[in-house]
């Protein structure tokens, strides 16, 4: 009975172990979807309504849930704060802290909007949060068809792992 219960525990961590592969494929999805929304209205903030840089921040936090409002709202936090540190390298540092599933070029996509934000003119911050949403929409296309296809594969070899520890130790 013991050795049943042993093995019943090795094919179910095995296959959570799976399970948690696929959840964070879903993790990053979900997190590109909610960034890009997040330029979307920080675009429409500083580009139509010419609100200064922490209120549109403050905007797309509120706008959102989760780790992407989190990363928007210490944005703005910490752009209000009179320390007269950049914003890029406030944009990087909190692009850092958050804990959001990203892979490094997603981070590379967001890195490179700091410099221009809070910098240029509402033309130029308006194009490159547009160019930088698009850009988001399209690495959550290709994380999306990643997730499809390696979603199951995970969960299976989670699963087969198990088994097969099981079967090899009893």
């Amino acid at each position: 009975m013991i050795r049943l219960m042993g093995a019943v525990l090795i094919i179910a961590g095995c296959g959570g172990m799976g399970l948690c592969a696929a959840a964070r494929l879903e993790g990053r999805v979900r997190d590109l979807g909610e960034l890009a929304a997040g330029l979307d209205t920080l675009r429409r903030e500083l580009g139509w309504r010419l609100s200064p840089l922490p209120d549109g921040l403050y905007a797309a936090g509120r706008a959102l849930r989760g780790p992407a409002a989190d990363f928007f709202t210490r944005c703005a936090q910490r752009a209000g704060a009179p320390d007269g540190q950049p914003f890029q390298e406030v944009w990087r540092a909190e692009l850092d802290a958050a804990p959001l599933r990203l892979k490094p070029e997603d981070r590379a996509l967001l890195d490179r909007l700091g410099p221009v934000l809070g910098r240029y003119d509402g033309g130029s911050q308006r194009q490159a949060l547009e160019e930088g949403a698009a850009g988001l929409r399209a690495l959550q296309g290709a994380a999306a068809d990643e997730r499809s296809r390696l979603g199951r594969v995970y969960g299976v070899l989670g699963i087969t792992a198990g088994l097969f520890a099981a079967i090899v130790l009893f």
